[in-house]
């Protein structure tokens, strides 16, 4: 299993991107300096008024899958 700590800052009104079919993905340096493409799906549980903001431990299974993810 890896486990991947990622930092995200994503107002809400980009998240609406989502809704509207123009995106599906989030795009995100983790802290050790990998590009991690996410569906933007999993932080709907995260999202508040203001959007999407704190770190994440995103974990994945040893094929790349995402097992899960918790906010720090």
């Amino acid at each position: 299993m890896a486990l991947v700590v990622v930092d995200v800052a994503l107002a809400a009104h980009k998240f609406q991107d989502l809704y509207q079919g123009r995106a599906k993905y989030l795009v995100v340096q983790s802290r050790d300096g990998r590009n991690i493409q996410l569906p933007l799906t999993i932080f709907r549980p995260f999202l508040t008024h203001s959007g999407i903001y704190g770190t994440f431990e995103v974990e994945f299974d040893q094929n790349y899958r995402l097992v899960d993810i918790k906010k720090k």
